[in-house]
C-alpha cells in the first residue's frame, strides 16, 4: 500500500548522471496527463468502440516553503540565466532538469525529462510562511524507472522563512513607505512558454517567450498608500521596489525590481475594518537595462 508521506521528488539537470539532489515541498502535481480521442464510428448495434492517447503533458506544479539556498536552481531557471558571482538577472538561456518523483513504499520511480520552468513564485503575508511554486513543462516521461546505481543528495536543512522573521527592507523608490506599512507582497516571474506538437508523437514541445514579472501587495491605508495611486496608476509613473529575504545566519537574497508600473485604485470604507490598498505591479527595463536583479549573499 503506498503512503502519501513516503513519495519524495529529486532534480538534476537534463541528461545529467550527477547525483540526484532531493527537493524539499509541501506538495506537488507532476504527472503526465493525457489528452483522447475516442471513434466516433456509427454502429447499427448502438455501442461505441474504445479511444487512445494522442497527447501526453508532463510537468505540473511543486509547491514549497523558502529557506535558504533550496530552491536557487529555480530562481535562476525561472530568469533563463545562471548565477554570475551570486547575481542574477532575465537572461535567454533556457535551461532543463530531470526531474524523478519516487514512491518508495512501492519502489516504483517515474522521470519527467527536459524539464523548464514555466512560472515561479513568492508569496509573503503578514505572519506567515513565504511560500512559493514552480510549474514545469516537460518533454518526455520514463514511467518505470530504473534507479539502480543511482544516488541522491539530501535536501538542505535550514528553516523555512516567514515573512516575521525573514522578511525585511520592503522599500519604494529606495526609502520605506511614511507612515504605512506593507502586509503583503508576492513575486511572479512567467516565461509565456508556447507549446506545440509533431505529428507522429506523443509528447509535446515547449518553448520559452518573453518574460513577465509582476508583483502584489497589500499595504496599510495611509496617505503615502495613496499617494503610489496619484503617481503611479493615474500618473503612469514607474516606482522601484526593493526586499531582502535573510535566513538570519548570513545567508540572504536582495531582490531589486527598478520600474514597477502599479495598478491599484483607493479602498471602499467598511465597518469596524482596517483599510488596506490592493496593489498590483508590472515590472519593465529599467534604466540600468535589466527588469530584475536578485543578489545572493552565501555564508
Amino acid at each position: 500500500m503506498s503512503e502519501s508521506n513516503r513519495v519524495r521528488i529529486a532534480y538534476r539537470e537534463a541528461g545529467s548522471v550527477e547525483p540526484w539532489q532531493i527537493i524539499r515541498r509541501t506538495g506537488d502535481a507532476l504527472t503526465a496527463g493525457t489528452e483522447t480521442v475516442r471513434s466516433d464510428e456509427i454502429r447499427s448495434d448502438r455501442q461505441r468502440s474504445g479511444q487512445k492517447a494522442t497527447t501526453i503533458t508532463a510537468g505540473g506544479t511543486l509547491d514549497f516553503e523558502m529557506s535558504s539556498g533550496s530552491f536557487d536552481s529555480f530562481l535562476a531557471a525561472a530568469l533563463c540565466t545562471d548565477w554570475t558571482t551570486d547575481v542574477l538577472t532575465v537572461g535567454t538561456t533556457t535551461k532543463r532538469f530531470d526531474v524523478i518523483k519516487s514512491y518508495l513504499a512501492d519502489d516504483e520511480h517515474i522521470v519527467f525529462k527536459d524539464m523548464e520552468v514555466g512560472q515561479l513564485s513568492l508569496t509573503a503575508e503578514s505572519g506567515q510562511k513565504i511560500t512559493g511554486q514552480i510549474t514545469f513543462a516537460g518533454r518526455e516521461v520514463d514511467d518505470d524507472y530504473d534507479i539502480t546505481g543511482d544516488t541522491f543528495t539530501e535536501a538542505t536543512t535550514g528553516l523555512i522563512f516567514d515573512s516575521s522573521n525573514n522578511l525585511n527592507g520592503v522599500t519604494v523608490d529606495g526609502m520605506p513607505l511614511s507612515g504605512t506599512v506593507f502586509k503583503a507582497l508576492g513575486l511572479t516571474i512567467n516565461n509565456n512558454h508556447q507549446t506545440d506538437q509533431a505529428v507522429g508523437e506523443k509528447f509535446q514541445n515547449h518553448f520559452k517567450g518573453s518574460c513577465d514579472i509582476t508583483t502584489t501587495s497589500t499595504i496599510r491605508m495611509a496617505s503615502a498608500a495613496l499617494d503610489l495611486w496619484r503617481s503611479s496608476t493615474l500618473g503612469n509613473v514607474p516606482v522601484a521596489l526593493a526586499f531582502n529575504m535573510a535566513d538570519g545566519n548570513g545567508y540572504s537574497y536582495a531582490f531589486e525590481l527598478g520600474e514597477v508600473y502599479l495598478s491599484t485604485e483607493p479602498p471602499s470604507g467598511a465597518l469596524d475594518a482596517i483599510l488596506d490598498l490592493s496593489a498590483d505591479g508590472t515590472a519593465a527595463v529599467d534604466s540600468t537595462g535589466e527588469m530584475i536583479t536578485i543578489t545572493r549573499v552565501t555564508v
